[in-house]
């Protein structure tokens, strides 16, 4: 049961992961506050990756205030200020969103199968034959999206399983 309060299917940022998203081309990246189970709303953070400049605006532009903010890689001033984030004892955790896929997808309706249902049917969505949960990320926000038949629903995943 402990694996299912506190799966967490995203990467922890490293100053590594920052070298290889400048190596592949992302040095535009935004970094947004981060809800997850077991986790500090105000410490907890995840980080988006862009090849172009306007890419990571039109995400920035997406945020609500004070939710996050761009940075440029490329910039020395501000990759170190993320350097710094990433140190032990920052007391801050960053996590990559670029890691969900259909194993971790399965992994978290497992995981998660009692929340999500309980949240159905709080919803009060009918079923018609059965509900399909599709789990992706919009906007640096992890969301699941339940339909069944006709009927759909989105929300964010956080929200389904606190």
């Amino acid at each position: 049961m402990t694996d299912s309060l506190f799966y967490n299917p995203f990467l922890r940022v490293r100053e590594d992961t920052l070298k290889k998203l400048m190596g592949s081309g992302k040095p535009y990246v935004i970094i947004q506050r981060f809800q997850w189970p077991g986790q500090d709303l105000q410490k907890t953070f995840l980080m988006s990756a862009y090849a172009s400049e306007q890419e990571a605006s039109y995400h920035e532009k997406e945020l609500r205030p004070n939710e996050g903010k761009g940075q440029n890689l490329l910039d020395l001033g501000q990759y170190q200020t993320i350097a710094k984030l990433l140190k032990t004892g920052s007391g801050v955790t960053l996590f990559f969103n670029g890691t969900i896929d259909a194993r971790h997808e399965k992994r978290l309706q497992k995981a998660y199968v009692k929340s999500v249902s309980a949240y159905i049917h709080y919803i009060r969505m009918k079923k018609e034959d059965r509900y399909d949960v599709r789990i992706f990320v919009k906007h640096g926000r992890l969301k699941a999206e339940i339909t069944s038949g006709e009927q759909s629903h989105t929300a964010l995943f956080y929200d389904m399983i606190k």
